[in-house]
């Protein structure tokens, strides 16, 4: 008689561990926290000191797949398609049971200590076989858990020791250290307590009363996943990644299966289970590039086309055999995008390794499928180093500019990746004068100069709100030599090693130093504030030299601190050590003498921008007459004109305004919502745009700005757009 598909057994979980699970290299690692195991083990004790204890406790269906690889002959060896987190779960509470019984007293040859060890490691030639482990990890925890295992069998009194001294790898080795010592935790306080052989009789009820419906799938391997896929599409939600792969191995031949789930399964243990990122990343620096996340039918749909034209193959099987096979080849430049040590091994360049270090520590998204593919670009020599040097610095810099500091919308810096990556993937190359173009491009539309870059820094707070971008800038001018010759030129020169070291070992041996600092002694002469700790507010004395719409007497003084000690002209990378002895007396080095007053604060921040941002990462001038400004892709909204927004009161006759594209050259004086006066001469708004540019036709409001903003007045009109929508929905 032929088996069924599906063959559905009720077991509990003694009978259930007489075999041994595996769970696949393709499977996830194991996901349960702390709390979904404190969820499991409090139902199961409520049951078990209920009245209902005699019903057991059902804990849900797995799915397994019978290998037909018997251990010695006689034990049946499964693997694991649905359910490997309970089984793992189920696994660390036997472990703990049977250690914590051990711990206290019960004997080794008592009849349930015996099929307790007998579940968790099966018997061969008369005995428990340590190497036979009922459930059988293959992901990034494997050697994290089977240390554990091995422990509970070698020495299990002493297992609390052994996790207290295990050093975890990974987040998933915590996991597993952390499960362990939570289910030990509570089976002494729940069980243990009550009396010695209570650990005992609950063992036995683990054994005897948990209630598993394990389904025996019969069928082809490769058709597990089809199998898969349709039975989750009716219960829990499955991770995007876990479609992909149910979609790729649903097409794969029962030869290819065995090699390409091998693959599938190293794929995940080498992203740290974070393979869905990798193939995004792979896919948009090679195939196509998506602003949103891919989805299960984006990616069927690449499968049978675009997959096909790439590889240059005919069948959807063998396009997504090439698709593993490249992201196999090209792993360890993905990893480099975490890693900055990783990627100065490739590239042997302090000037990247340091951008490329800020890239890293500020995790940065939209950049990653352009570095991707530079770093691959490369190695296979199609650019040079110099090339990787300047592409790091322009994209680092176009960040930093146009998202950290000026904090413009991040779909507009997705359009200029995607407009990068769609030329590259076309042309099958990396033009980097392209590449730097589009960036500063789009730095000139929106109106991100040097000058709007150095007046929007000073006013941050650098020590809290900016502080992971502020600690590099710092770093590049705290590491630029300015030197003037004897003819009266100034040179600069950076040393990029040093700047490095400041980012590396921030906290470790660095940390951020108020010049003024933070509160000084009430006493101390050189200093004109100190604080009211008994209110938290500010005092000033005579003599100090604050503007009166920054520092007033009576101010909250954490605001004090936000809006002038936490001023970037205000701070310096510093050791740790002499920062901590400092506390709060005054500096005294050669290089920064008598700094107690605001002016000092204003004249190092005029320095500090103008050595960042004129020097280390300046703005690169581009042909005003390369930028497209054919059709915009963005809609204009037919909301809000120039007489809106003086009646709005964001303008007003007399307001300067200017063009973003030509700051200094466009500005001109508002007359009303028609007319400005420009150099001279009352023309329409439209014509002063057009006159300054040299265009025939402008839109005005993408490149208008009122002088002193950097917010065009099609960014108000977008502002302004969402907050309506916004008040409507909450309507």
């Amino acid at each position: 008689m032929a088996k069924k598909l599906l063959d559905p057994h009720m077991w509990d979980l003694e009978t259930l561990f007489k075999c041994v699970y595996n769970v696949p290299v393709y499977q996830r690692p194991y996901s349960w926290d702390k709390e979904q195991v404190e969820v499991l083990l409090n139902d199961i004790f409520a049951k078990f000191d209920s009245s209902e204890k005699e019903e057991g406790y059902y804990t849900g269906n797995i799915i397994i797949y019978d290998k037909d690889d018997k251990i010695d002959g006689h034990i049946t060896s499964y693997d694991i398609i649905d359910g490997q987190q309970r089984l793992t779960t189920f696994s660390l509470i036997l472990l703990a049971t049977y250690s914590l019984a051990l711990s206290n007293g019960s004997s080794e040859t008592d009849s349930t200590m015996l099929k307790i060890k007998e579940s968790l490691w099966k018997i061969i030639n008369r005995q428990n076989q340590k190497e036979t482990r009922a459930v059988i990890l293959n992901s990034i925890e494997k050697e994290c858990y089977e240390a554990l295992y091995d422990s509970c069998f070698d020495a299990p009194k002493d297992i609390v020791e052994f996790c207290n001294n295990y050093e975890c790898k990974n987040v998933f080795d915590e996991r597993i250290i952390s499960n362990f010592l939570c289910c030990y935790k509570l089976l002494n306080e729940r069980i243990v307590k009550n009396s010695q052989s209570a650990i005992l009789d609950f063992a036995d009820y683990l054994l005897m009363g948990m209630k598993f419906i394990a389904i025996e799938a019969n069928c082809k391997q490769q058709e597990v996943f089809t199998m898969f896929e349709s039975i989750n599409s009716k219960g829990k939600k499955l991770e995007v990644i876990d479609l992909f792969k149910t979609y790729v191995f649903s097409k794969m031949d029962e030869k290819s299966y065995s090699v390409y789930s091998k693959k599938w399964g190293k794929l995940i243990n080498k992203t740290k289970d974070n393979l869905y990122d990798y193939l995004y990343t792979y896919i948009r620096a090679f195939i196509t590039y998506y602003r949103q996340n891919i989805n299960i039918d984006n990616f069927k749909s690449l499968s049978s086309s675009e997959l096909l034209t790439v590889f240059q193959v005919d069948s959807e099987q063998e396009a997504l055999k090439k698709l593993i096979d490249e992201l196999e080849d090209k792993i360890d430049y993905y990893n480099m995008l975490f890693d900055s040590d990783l990627a100065y091994n490739l590239v042997k360049s302090s000037k990247f390794r340091f951008f490329y270090k800020m890239f890293v520590n500020n995790s940065y998204k939209h950049p990653k499928p352009l570095l991707f593919r530079m770093l691959i670009e490369y190695k296979d020599e199609n650019i040079s180093k110099k090339d990787v040097e300047d592409i790091t610095l322009e994209t680092v810099s176009f960040m930093v500019k146009f998202l950290t500091i000026s904090d413009r919308d991040s779909k507009d810096a997705i359009n200029v990746f995607k407009d990068i990556m769609t030329d590259i993937i076309k042309d099958k190359k990396i033009d980097k004068q392209s590449i730097i173009n589009k960036f500063e491009s789009q730095l000139l539309l929106k109106g991100i100069t040097s000058e709007t870059l150095k007046n929007t820094i000073k006013g941050l707070d650098c020590y809290e709100e900016k502080r992971d971008i502020a600690i590099p800038l710092i770093a590049l001018y705290e590491s630029t030599e300015v030197k003037k010759e004897n003819n009266g030129e100034i040179k600069y020169n950076t040393s990029y090693d040093q700047a490095y070291e400041l980012v590396n070992d921030f906290s470790e041996l660095y940390s951020l130093d108020h010049l003024l600092v933070q509160t000084p002694n009430k006493e101390d002469s050189h200093f004109k504030y100190y604080k009211n700790k008994e209110s938290n507010t500010l005092v000033l004395k005579e003599g100090h030299d604050f503007p009166q719409e920054l520092a007033q007497s009576g101010m909250d003084y954490d605001v004090f601190e936000k809006s002038i000690l936490n001023r970037i002209g205000n701070l310096r990378i510093y050791y740790r050590d002499k920062n901590s002895g400092r506390q709060n007396d005054a500096i005294s080095l050669p290089e920064i003498k008598d700094f107690y007053n605001y002016k000092n604060v204003k004249e190092r921040a005029t320095k500090m921008v103008e050595v960042i941002f004129d020097k280390c990462i300046p703005n690169i001038p581009v042909d005003i007459k390369n930028i497209d400004i054919g059709k915009s892709k963005k809609k204009i909204k037919k909301f809000k004109d120039i007489n809106d927004f003086i009646e709005l009161g964001d303008l007003k006759p007399g307001d300067k305004v200017f063009l973003t594209l030509f700051p200094k050259e466009s500005i001109a004086t508002l007359i009303d919502g028609k007319y400005v006066e420009y150099n001279g001469e009352k023309i329409t708004i439209n014509e002063w745009g057009c006159k300054v540019t040299g265009w025939k036709s402008i839109r005005i409001y993408e490149y208008m700005s009122k002088y002193g903003e950097t917010e065009t007045l099609q960014d108000k009109r977008d502002r302004y757009d969402k907050e309506e929508k916004e008040n409507n929905i909450e309507e």
